[in-house]
């Protein structure tokens, strides 16, 4: 498990993007498409300016266009 987490830390925002698509996917109920990209990337910045925390993610994602329009 130590190794796992190594690999998932060496690029922070690679996961990030992963999570947040895959977040948005739960969220609702489609996957977000590749016109969507710049607003996935646009969660994946607001989240880094708090390290990447899960929560500061979880807030970005709600308050985008992206989940309150779908």
């Amino acid at each position: 498990i130590d190794q796992l987490k190594q690999l998932l830390l060496e690029d922070k925002p690679r996961f990030v993007r992963a999570l947040t698509i895959t977040l948005l996917t739960y969220g609702t109920g489609a996957a977000p498409e590749s016109l969507d990209d710049t607003a996935v990337d646009a969660i994946v910045a607001q989240a880094s300016t708090k390290d990447y925390g899960f929560r500061s993610l979880i807030h970005a994602i709600v308050a985008s266009e992206l989940f309150r329009q779908k």
